[in-house]
């Protein structure tokens, strides 16, 4: 729209596309309530307050009947494949509950297939309504070769030619650290390309301090969604870095951030909330950010900052121009609320158009099918035996190292165990809930396969697996016999990715991931029931975890502390290097 346009739209020459009367404008910036109305020209906001002389006979009127009218709130940091969904279905499951724009850092999908699923997503990206904005993925593979095989790897200069395309804001979290510390020249010009043209630098910080934490910042990173207390945000905050608070579906630190920080009057221009990571069965069950909200505001938060740091904080750190703030000349992406304590949406505006009522999407969405390469991701150099997930042994017993997983955290623990071995193998203990864990290559990039031991899953009998682990994505499988691990496996790797359980030769429950062995392009509800399913029948052979798949794939992630598995074995995090299974 021209700005002469605008300006006569304003001023009442021309009448106004759409007006949206008796409402209530938040305004984010000054955390206030105003009245009156909102008038929209074609996609924009032209007025605020008084807008009935803006009605013609053309003009459609939406009677906001006291409502409340918020900017449409910005999803500041997530890995929609977290979802299993694809970018469209994704969007059909957010749009209702008030999400407007998503910044997505897609380095599971990259891990997997490289330059080619980023510039797939991009494409299905560009004709959605929700406005979807990529962070290029700066750590493809997450760590060195050495630790891990990836299906991909993205160097800096393919990465400078990316940045240059509009849709893409930024850098993706940059979560090699020692590379960072140690001037790493591939992830310094990274860096580099991004800030000097302008773009942001994420962060992935999780423990960081003191000096480490002062030349983290200083080689140009900004932010950080890794802190698990208040503390480690006001030691980001001081040091100008932005505070992502994250409430996902397995970490969840939004409350142990933010209270404190609420409490104790900082100024939080600077924090913003996200997902990070996200479950489908609780974006279907109970919503995206609209469900942080209300968890905010349900522990004393004022609705009024809860809401500005799902608008206009991330607006102003990722400089997106005319979201984030209902003014004149900004983009008309309107959430109309009828109760601010509940968050209940009733509308969305997506650029001056009605995308959704009453919890709906209200629009068509176009249709992307993804091509058959990415559909054929899954294929083993040699066939694997029972033999690959066993460890051999060398004498009657053995002192071996074992990863200890926890509920609701990335990090693990490290513990020494002494096993039996019987026919010249260490055999797992599930009396003791000690397991083995296996990472199988899925790229016929040499066949290897990393074999452990693990405690916190709690399995009688059977195994779990899954083609969604982070963040090499090969198959990863907790199990009680290596039988079972083979059979999972399998499972896996028949239908080109997904999770699976099991139980002897039976496939007790299954959901199929075939687009790159990541996502699917069923519709969240299909996709939660099917989860649902596959995690009773994880707790049904005794996982205690209440998300033993999220858990699990996180279990080969080598960059978070402290004992970690990848297909070429047990990681040591914090040192960057391979440890032997086997102590003594």
């Amino acid at each position: 729209m021209s700005q002469r346009t605008l300006i006569d739209a304003s001023m009442g020459r021309i009448k106004a596309d759409i007006v949206i009367t008796d409402v209530q404008p938040i305004d984010v910036i000054s955390r206030e309530i105003l009245e009156g109305g909102i008038a929209i020209k074609e996609g924009t906001i032209c007025r605020i307050g008084d807008v009935s002389d803006l009605i013609g006979s053309k003009t459609k009127v939406i009677k906001g009947q006291g409502r409340f009218a918020s900017p449409a709130f910005i999803e500041s940091h997530i890995h929609v494949e977290s979802t299993m969904l694809t970018l469209t279905e994704f969007a059909r499951a957010v749009i209702p509950h008030g999400t407007g724009t998503a910044i997505i850092d897609p380095h599971e999908i990259a891990n997997v297939t490289g330059i080619r699923g980023l510039e797939i997503f991009m494409e299905e990206a560009r004709n959605l309504p929700l406005r979807i904005l990529m962070e290029v993925p700066s750590c493809v593979p997450a760590a060195s070769p050495e630790l891990e095989t990836s299906g991909a790897r993205l160097d800096a200069f393919t990465i400078d030619r990316l940045l240059q395309d509009p849709m893409v804001i930024g850098l993706g979290e940059v979560m090699n650290i020692p590379a960072v510390l140690n001037n790493d020249e591939d992830i310094h010009l990274k860096i580099q390309f991004a800030r000097s043209q302008g773009k942001v630098v994420d962060g992935h910080a999780p423990g960081l301090k003191g000096k480490k934490l002062n030349a983290y910042i200083a080689a140009g990173i900004m932010s950080d969604h890794e802190c698990e207390t208040a503390e480690e945000a006001v030691d980001r905050l001081r040091l100008g870095m932005t505070v992502m608070a994250r409430e996902g579906s397995i970490a969840r630190n939004m409350l142990d951030i933010l209270l404190p920080l609420y409490k104790e009057g900082r100024d939080l221009r600077r924090v913003t909330i996200c997902s990070d990571d996200l479950s489908p069965v609780e974006l279907a069950d109970v919503g995206h950010l609209d469900r942080n909200l209300r968890r905010a505001i349900d522990a004393g938060i004022d609705p009024l900052v809860a809401i500005q740091l799902v608008t206009s904080n991330p607006a102003r750190f990722f400089n997106l121009p005319r979201v984030g703030h209902l003014a004149p000349g900004n983009m008309a992406d309107i959430v109309l609320l009828d109760d601010l304590q509940k968050v209940n949406v009733d509308m969305v505006l997506l650029r001056g158009r009605i995308v959704a009522k009453n919890g709906r999407l209200t629009v068509k969405l176009p249709k992307f099918t993804y091509p058959p390469d990415m559909r054929t991701t899954v294929r083993f150099g040699g066939i694997p035996t029972v033999l690959n997930y066993m460890v051999p042994a060398q004498k009657e017993k053995h002192k071996v190292r074992v990863i200890t997983a926890h509920e609701g955290s990335l990090l693990t623990g490290s513990e020494t165990h002494t096993l039996d071995a019987v026919d010249g193998y260490v055999q797992p203990d599930p009396s003791k809930d000690i397991l083995t864990i296996a990472v199988t290559e899925r790229y016929m990039k040499g066949g290897n396969i990393g074999v452990g031991f693990i405690r916190g899953f709690g399995l009688k009998s059977g195994a779990i697996a899954s083609s969604i682990a982070h963040d090499s994505h090969n198959i990863i499988t907790v199990a009680t016999t290596p039988e079972d691990a083979l059979m999972a496996v399998s499972t896996v790797s028949q239908s080109m990715g997904g999770i699976a359980a099991v139980q002897g030769r039976k496939i007790v429950a299954s959901l199929p991931l075939p687009i790159a062995g990541v996502i699917t392009d069923e519709p969240v509800n299909t996709v939660a029931r099917k989860l649902q399913a596959v995690r009773k029948a994880a707790q049904d052979l005794g996982c205690t975890l209440e998300h033993p798949f999220l858990t699990l794939s996180f279990m080969a992630l080598p960059v978070i502390p402290s004992l970690k598995i990848t297909d070429k074995g047990l990681v040591d995090a914090k040192e960057m290097k391979i440890v032997p299974t086997i102590i003594e």
